[in-house]
């Protein structure tokens, strides 16, 4: 079945925009209300009324979750092109993992999200709350007064512009602009608990990665391409897997005793592993 029909992804936006339009009522809209149409409906009221309660109900369900999640910045965080960036999280190997993501993105419309699609929950809500703190002086306040005080928050690739409440209606809202950085070692998520346990898949593929390369050294195998051959993988591939052997000491200690950052991932390491040791070690997170 084809993704597209008539050039629009069949996201829950556009989805939601059927469900709602009152044309399929028999109605026209014009002047910001809605009209008795020359049209015949091809919809029912009654069912009409049913899915607009069903839309209501789940959109409180989605609230309750997201409040539930601890997410400070819900609603006040957007991308820089005007897309709210909503909370979301993920699970893996029992660890839950918080992010914020550009609607555009969860509309399936990549071009209209900004320069930062998605960011870490922890990264963006502790920067935050750091400099509104400085900026109002407000060192002992807790983290949920902080946050009342941000009116919204506009995230760029080089930098985090923050807008307060002003503290009387004649002041103009006093912003904060706080430099940051898209270029450093970043990965979605950042756990929003742990237990430090180790991920097991990259616990074997560094383990493997040293006894290939242990192989390669003792003469046990000649080449790569022959070493593939016997491990019936693509020489590609081996190669790609050996690059774990080559990972800083520190990094390799983290991932152990699962202290690494949710982005250093069996998939990511071998496309996104720097050269240096020192650069390997940010990715610590």
């Amino acid at each position: 079945m084809a993704k597209y029909q008539g050039g629009i992804p069949f996201t829950y936006g556009p989805l939601a925009y059927f469900l709602k339009n009152r044309i399929y009522l028999g109605e026209m809209h014009h002047g910001g209300k809605w009209f008795k149409g020359e049209h015949e409906a091809i919809v029912d009221r009654e069912t009409f009324d049913r899915v607009q309660q069903l839309l209501k109900s789940a959109a409180t369900q989605r609230k309750v979750k997201r409040s539930e999640s601890g997410a400070s910045l819900m609603g006040k965080l957007y991308d820089d092109r005007g897309n709210l960036m909503s909370p979301s999280f993920s699970r893996k190997n029992g660890v839950r993992y918080r992010f914020y993501v550009s609607s555009a993105l969860l509309r399936g419309r990549k071009d209209k999200a900004g320069s930062v699609r998605r960011i870490a929950a922890g990264e963006i809500e502790g920067a935050v709350e750091e400099a509104v703190r400085g900026k109002l002086d407000m060192a002992d306040a807790s983290g949920q007064a902080i946050t009342d005080w941000i009116e919204r928050v506009v995230l760029r690739d080089t930098q985090i512009r923050v807008t307060v409440n002003a503290k009387d209606s004649d002041s103009p809202a006093p912003t904060i602009e706080i430099p940051w950085t898209s270029n450093k070692p970043s990965f979605d998520c950042v756990p929003a608990h742990s237990e430090h346990k180790p991920d097991p898949k990259l616990v074997q593929a560094i383990v493997r990665a040293h006894a290939w390369l242990a192989d390669l050294k003792n003469g046990r195998f000649s080449s790569v391409e022959e070493l593939a051959a016997t491990a019936k993988l693509h020489a590609k591939v081996v190669r790609q897997a050996l690059r774990f052997a080559f990972l800083a000491p520190g990094l390799i200690r983290a991932i152990l005793e699962g202290r690494h950052a949710a982005g250093v991932t069996l998939l990511r390491i071998p496309k996104t592993l720097p050269l240096t040791w020192s650069a390997h070690e940010q990715m610590l997170g």
